[in-house]
């Protein structure tokens, strides 16, 4: 589950935060008061935290160290009930349907991109 939170989103989208004090990122100072957009997926797909970031392994060590619900004192409440619902979702889908396949290639799948939490535009599949 850890691995399907982390892989979706590869930058292009933020999360508005104004820095509180002064704070050096990288080796460019930010003032107090800058906005900040802080994108969890671009950190998801660091190579510095993950090896070869932008492929999907679903036994990824280390997947669970990812941003997705985001980080500390600002860390999603909801990230608890996110995972069980993402369980019980995946669960139930491949035993109702255990011959479930994409129809068509992944490189055919496109990701909105008009919206923050991104997704497919849509997933055709055939069982």
């Amino acid at each position: 589950m850890e691995e399907i939170l982390r892989a979706p989103g590869k930058g292009g989208g933020g999360i508005p935060r104004y820095a509180r004090t002064d704070l050096e990122v990288g080796k460019v100072t930010v003032p107090a008061g800058s906005l900040l957009m802080l994108d969890n997926g671009a950190a998801n797909h660091d190579a510095a935290a993950f090896d070869d970031p932008d492929r999907f392994d679903i036994v990824r060590p280390g997947a669970a160290s990812h941003l997705t619900f985001g980080h500390g004192a600002r860390y999603c409440i909801g990230a608890p009930l996110a995972r069980m619902e993402l369980h019980v979702a995946f669960d139930q889908l491949i035993r109702r349907f255990p011959d479930m396949r994409l129809a068509v290639d992944t490189d055919d799948l496109a990701v909105r991109q008009d919206i923050l939490t991104g997704g497919l535009v849509t997933l055709p599949v055939v069982w």
